[in-house]
C-alpha cells in the first residue's frame, strides 16, 4: 500500500500511470513503483507558476493505494543512486530542444518585427537602427552556436552508441547552453519590441516566462559546470 504526496507530477489532469518513489517499510531502502490512476490516487491542483503552465505539475496523492508485487520496478539501498541505463541520459536532448525552439521563436517575432515596424518619428523600419541590429546580430550568434552544439550532440548520440555513456556531461552542456542562451535572446528580443511585450497576452511574456521556468529543470547549472571542471580536471593533454 502506497501513501504519500509526490510533487511536480507533469501532466497529472490527463495521464493515468506514473512512476513513484516511496520509502519501503521495515527495510532501509527506496522503492520506484509503476502505479495506475485507481482507488486512493488524488491530485491536488497546486501548479500556479511563473511559466510552463500548461504541464499542469500538480501534485499526486496516493492515499493506501494497492500495488501488486509486479508494480515494483526498483529497489535503491539508502545511501545509493538509483543506477540506470547509461543511455537514459538522452532525455537531456529533449529538453535542450524545447528551449531551442523557444529561443528561435523569440528570435523570429523580435525580426519580424524591426522589419515592420515604423515609428513616427523615424519613418524607416527599426531594423534600420545600428542599436537594434547589434541585439539582433547578437541573438544570431547565440542561436547558432546553441543549435550547433545541440545538433552535434544529437549526431554523436545516432553515430556513436557505444559512447553513450560517456556523455552525460555534454548532454548536460546542450541543456545548459540552451536554456542560458534562449534566457538571452528573448530579453534581447523584447527589448527590440519594447514595452509592448510586457502584456500577458504578447507572444514574447509568455516565451519569456516559460524558457525563465528551463533553469529549473534537471540538471541545475552548478551541477552541470562541476562535471566539466571535473572533466578538464581528469583529462591530461
Amino acid at each position: 500500500m502506497l501513501s504519500g504526496r509526490k510533487t511536480y507530477s507533469t501532466l497529472l489532469p490527463v495521464i493515468n500511470y506514473f512512476s513513484v518513489s516511496a520509502a519501503i517499510e521495515g527495510e532501509a531502502a527506496t522503492g520506484e513503483f509503476y502505479v495506475e490512476r485507481s482507488a486512493g490516487v488524488g491530485m491536488e491542483e497546486t501548479w500556479d507558476t511563473l511559466g510552463m503552465r500548461s504541464t499542469g505539475s500538480h501534485d499526486l496523492l496516493l492515499d493506501q493505494v494497492f500495488v501488486p508485487q509486479s508494480a515494483l520496478i526498483a529497489i535503491t539501498p539508502d545511501g545509493q543512486k538509483r543506477q540506470r541505463p547509461n543511455d537514459g541520459i538522452g532525455y537531456l536532448m529533449f529538453i535542450a530542444a524545447c528551449y531551442t525552439g523557444l529561443a528561435a521563436a523569440a528570435r523570429d517575432y523580435a525580426v519580424a518585427f524591426a522589419r515592420s515596424y515604423r515609428p513616427d518619428s523615424l519613418g524607416t523600419p527599426i531594423g534600420e537602427l545600428p542599436l537594434i541590429q547589434q541585439q539582433l546580430g547578437l541573438n544570431e550568434a547565440e542561436l547558432l552556436s546553441i543549435r550547433t552544439y545541440l545538433y552535434t550532440m544529437a549526431r554523436r548520440w545516432d553515430e556513436e552508441p557505444e559512447q553513450r555513456g560517456l556523455l552525460k556531461p555534454d548532454f548536460a552542456l546542450a541543456k545548459y547552453m540552451a536554456v542560458n542562451g534562449a534566457l538571452q535572446i528573448a530579453d534581447r528580443a523584447m527589448r527590440v519590441v519594447g514595452g509592448s511585450s510586457l502584456f500577458r497576452a504578447h507572444p514574447l511574456e509568455r516565451i519569456f516566462r516559460d524558457i525563465r521556468a528551463g533553469v529549473h529543470n534537471p540538471p541545475i547549472d552548478d551541477l552541470v559546470l562541476k562535471e566539466l571542471a571535473l572533466k578538464a580536471l581528469q583529462t591530461e593533454d
